[in-house]
Order: structure tokens, then C-alpha cells, then sequence
């Protein structure tokens, strides 16, 4: 699946969300769809009474903008390519209909010279005097906030949430001195110890003591390491789930960084609280997608994460 700042998408789903969008927008006008069968002609719609056709083309996979240009400018050369080689085709499709605007829809252009490329071929097709093209012949270019309202209603009206682009959580890697997460984690440990035992502060010259704080320590500090693997292992597993629980513990972070101002709570007691009201939305937000296993298992890795990196704290 590529990100693009509308959500997730692959080639199938792309286009499959602008022909609705091209249906609905074009209907009065004659839009037709034209399905990739028996062949593939170049075009994936026309609006008749405009001359108007368009072809879309997202990246099934996440790739660099260098590589992204790439494969945009080789869609484009070889979907015109088409116009010429399907000639006969599609004009008994056009019904006598000239294509004045080949419009070519891609979630971003991030290299101008898109651009140029459209801009020579558009001079080279129109030398080729196709009988479906009108003399003034162009090549549009259109991006994602070409569609902006369209998508989120569509998205709307098949259920899911508006997605506004930047509510994802930044994760740093752990380029830092081992020791100063270790000296995190095991201060923290002996805090949430110290509150569930009612005093103070926890004297590690007691053997019970030390042995409570060294367990919890231990097991945070395995789950904290363990971060960057579960959190590549989601991705691979469930490139849309995984993309969704980051977003979520994004936004949930910022409600975690109040109450550790404002909360009046043990550190222990705003520990569970952070880890069931994580759960919860969790669970709430992506339902059938989820279950408790997954969840806890996403809550704990997260939590040992806020707590190695200092974004929950009790000070």
C-alpha cells in the first residue's frame, strides 16, 4: 500500500475511489467508464460531452520520490502509447466523441519535470493524428488535492473516519546511550513500585523490594527493545492496521502528556489508567480488526516505549 496524505491506497483502490468520484461528479455529463476488458486501452473513463478522459495511477508500495517519478513517467508513456496502438477500439467505444484532455490522476507530483515529460509527449501524440483526438490535444496533470472534498466524502459515505494528514506518531529510533532508557525505565519502576506498596520511596537493600522492582524493570526494559521489531512485524503483517494504530497512539499521546500534568494519581494508578484507556480505544476504533491479544500486546509495547523515551513520566 503507498501513503499518500488521504490515506493508503494500492493501484485497484485508487482508481476504484475515482470512479466513483468521476460518476458522480460527471454524470449529467456522459461519463462512461472503461473497464480493462477485453484489453486495456490507455483510458479508464471519458466524459463525451467534454472530451474529457482520464487515467489514474497510484504505486501498490511505499517507494522514494526519485522511484515515484519513475513509474509515473513510464504509466504516462505507455498508456498514450495505447491511444495509437488501440486506435480502432476505442473509437467505436467514443462514439464519435473527440479526447481534447487526457487528464492523468496520481496521489502526488513531487517532480516537476512530470511536468516536462507530459508536456513533450503531449507534442508527440498530437503528430500522430489519431482519429479520436482533437487537434488542441493536452495532458493534465492531476494530484490528490485536485479531489480533495470528493475523497473524504467518499470515504465518508463508505464508512470511514476523515483522515486529516500529520495525526500519526513520530518514532524515534534509539540512537541514544542505552544506559540513559535503562536509568528511565528503572527509576520509573521503582516509583510504580514504591506506590503500590504505599510508601514513599522503595529501599533497594530490601530484598523484597529490590526483587518487585527488578521484575517490573525487567519486563519493561525486554518490551521497551522490543519496540522497533513488534512495531515492523504490525507493519508487515497489516501495512492498513498498523497505519491506523499509529495514528491512534499519535493522538492519544498528547491526552498522555496532559494528564501527566494534571492527574491526580499514583504513578502506578496513572500507568493502568494510560494502558486501559489505550485499550479501549483501541478496541473501540478498530473493532473487528483487533482483538484483546493484539491489543495488549500493542498497549504494552507502546506504553514501555512512552515510558524509555520519557514521554510518560511521573515527575
Amino acid at each position: 500500500m503507498y501513503l499518500t496524505k488521504y490515506g493508503l491506497f494500492d493501484g485497484n483502490s485508487w482508481e476504484a475511489l475515482l470512479q466513483l468520484i468521476y460518476k458522480t461528479n460527471h454524470r449529467a455529463d456522459g461519463y462512461q467508464e472503461m473497464p480493462a476488458s477485453p484489453g486495456d486501452f490507455g483510458i479508464e473513463g471519458y466524459v463525451g460531452k467534454t472530451g474529457v478522459a482520464f487515467q489514474c495511477y497510484c504505486p501498490d508500495n511505499n517507494c522514494n520520490q526519485d522511484d515515484l517519478y519513475d513509474k509515473q513517467r513510464g504509466k504516462i508513456t505507455r498508456d498514450l502509447g495505447k491511444l495509437a496502438q488501440y486506435e480502432a477500439e476505442i473509437r467505436s467505444r467514443l462514439g464519435g466523441a473527440l479526447i481534447k484532455e487526457w487528464v492523468f490522476i496520481t496521489p502526488e507530483v513531487n517532480r516537476n519535470k512530470l511536468l516536462r515529460h507530459a508536456k513533450i509527449k503531449e507534442a508527440e501524440v498530437r503528430s500522430w493524428n489519431l482519429s479520436i483526438l482533437s487537434p488542441d490535444f493536452t495532458i493534465l496533470l492531476h494530484d490528490a488535492d485536485f479531489y480533495s472534498r470528493e475523497i473524504q466524502e467518499q470515504k465518508s459515505l463508505q464508512g470511514e473516519a476523515i483522515y486529516m494528514e500529520g495525526i500519526s506518531l513520530s518514532l524515534p529510533n534509539l540512537d541514544g546511550d542505552l544506559t540513559e532508557y535503562e536509568e528511565h525505565i528503572l527509576r520509573k519502576s521503582k516509583l510504580r513500585v514504591a506506590a503500590s506498596l504505599g510508601i514513599d520511596e522503595i529501599n533497594m537493600s530490601d530484598e523484597k523490594q529490590r526483587a518487585k522492582v527488578q521484575r517490573l524493570y525487567s519486563k519493561t526494559l525486554e518490551i521497551f527493545l522490543d519496540f522497533g521489531r513488534f512495531r515492523n512485524q504490525l507493519d508487515t503483517i497489516s501495512p492498513i492496521l498498523f497505519h491506523k494504530v499509529e495514528r491512534i497512539l499519535g493522538t492519544f499521546q498528547g491526552e498522555v502528556d496532559e494528564w501527566r500534568d494534571t492527574l491526580s494519581a499514583s504513578p502506578d494508578e496513572l500507568t493502568e489508567k494510560v494502558k486501559g484507556d489505550l485499550r479501549m480505544r483501541l478496541e473501540a476504533e478498530l473493532k473487528t480488526h483487533i482483538d484483546y491479544t493484539l491489543s495488549t500486546q500493542i498497549v504494552n509495547h507502546a506504553v514501555a516505549n512512552w515510558l524509555g523515551l520519557c514521554q510518560l513520566d511521573y515527575e
